[in-house]
């Protein structure tokens, strides 16, 4: 099957090189073979926003319940599963990766804490992290940062550890246990690296299951509490294994990761798309659909993994029972017949909130609340304090840490202009 690119065959998914560029290829399976099987891997790539959105109305004909640690060859490592038998706890499947009934119970848990209210309560906290971490940025008027280990990391760790309920001065240990926990679904790491990843979520395992005691016995304000508290109500009744796996997964993990790539790559986009980045600071209340075209845009999970229950087609291909999807999001969010203009900022863009960054439907993202304030919150406190953003001179090209799962920038080095005072 070609394309302008030539053979789609001829593409890999699985290389670094192209997830650091995928959106012209995206664009040619679009064009050409909207549900496409990767030779190199036997699933299907869905890529039309029209397509993977039916797949999304259809949770029970496409089911969520992929593990994408399993489908690399040879599955996962038995030492890994050894590691988690002996030492810790097996983890179990995440909210966005299980079906009824067990995503109806964990879901029951976190659907009431990250609601529309519930957000709005703490705007004020993340304005205020979002400040502090600025304050900590090096003195002077004009500054030269990486602005994923200065901000765009720490803001929603901290947001979301405060949330927790856990000291901020373990904040350091949460970047490696948060890396370990994202990185396996990656399916790009080694062996070697995944049974290390392994042995630090042990670690954390254990870290998280002394302060779930501390609050079974004295219960604080914070989530550790209220799940403490859930796993002893009939109605939920969470085992140990899977209050650690909604923490360390569905909370920590989730509640950070998208969040640090999407304010990474919405600063890049910012920064070379000038005529957005000057309307963002001359009017602030363009910044909510400034969020919203950033997820589109650079989705941060650029794909999700749905397995066939029953035979079906769909877009014209023949589907059996078994077969595995990809919806890759990072296509369908840039779908023309969707989205006019869609590789740019369009921050009046008709319906903004219309993409498939956050889900739909029964997986709608749990956070998405959380995530677009924290989002609008990082993008206002930065034009708050500088009038001038641009890569730092002589900086590398931006580097996306290769990932068939998500899209973080391995680092951004800017240049920051202060604003007079």
């Amino acid at each position: 099957m070609n394309s302008p690119l030539g053979p789609l065959e001829s593409w890999n998914l699985m290389d670094p090189d192209v997830q650091q560029r995928p959106y012209e290829y995206y664009s040619a399976l679009r064009e050409h073979a909207p549900v496409y099987r990767m030779p190199q891997t036997g699933f299907y790539l869905v890529t039309s926003f029209d397509l993977c959105r039916e797949v999304l109305k259809n949770p029970d004909l496409y089911a969520s319940g992929v593990s994408p640690m399993a489908l690399r060859p040879g599955g996962v490592p038995q030492e890994v599963i050894e590691t988690y038998q002996h030492h810790g706890w097996l983890p179990l499947a995440s909210c966005s990766t299980s079906d009824p009934p067990q995503h109806t119970r964990v879901r029951a848990f976190l659907e009431p804490l990250f609601t529309a209210a519930k957000v709005r309560a703490i705007r004020s906290r993340i304005d205020r992290t979002a400040c502090e971490l600025l304050d900590a940025l090096p003195a002077g008027e004009t500054i030269e940062v990486d602005f994923v280990q200065a901000f765009s990391h720490p803001l929603p760790m901290t947001v979301i550890a405060d949330l927790i309920g856990v000291p901020r001065d373990d904040l350091a240990r949460f970047k490696a246990w948060s890396d370990a926990i994202v990185e396996p679904f990656s399916m790009m790491v080694s062996r070697e690296r995944e049974l290390e990843c392994a042995r630090l979520v042990v670690e954390m395992q254990h870290y998280f299951a002394r302060h779930l005691e501390e609050r079974r016995r004295e219960p604080r304000p914070d989530l550790l509490s209220e799940l403490a508290q859930a796993a002893a109500e009939p109605s939920m009744a969470f085992s140990l294994q899977e209050q650690l796996t909604i923490i360390t997964i569905d909370l920590l993990a989730s509640g950070n990761e998208t969040v640090t790539a999407a304010i990474g790559s919405g600063l890049l986009l910012l920064i070379r798309d000038p005529q957005a980045l000057a309307a963002v600071s001359a009017d602030r209340s363009l910044l909510t659909n400034l969020a919203e075209e950033i997820l589109r845009l650079e989705s941060p999970a650029q794909g999700m993994f749905r397995r066939v229950t029953r035979a079906t087609r769909l877009g014209g291909v023949d589907l059996a029972e078994g077969d595995l999807l990809s919806l890759r999001f990072g296509a369908a969010n840039r779908d023309e017949s969707q989205f006019p203009e869609a590789t740019r900022i369009d921050l009046h863009r008709r319906q903004p909130g219309k993409h498939l960054a956050l889900g739909i439907g029964r997986h709608h993202c749990i956070g998405a609340q959380l995530a677009r304030q924290e989002i609008v919150s990082s993008f206002a406190a930065l034009l708050d304090r500088f009038d001038r953003l641009e890569l730092a001179p002589d900086a590398p090209a931006p580097q996306y840490v290769p990932s068939f799962f998500g899209r973080n920038l391995r680092e951004l080095r800017v240049r920051l202009s202060a604003r007079a005072s």
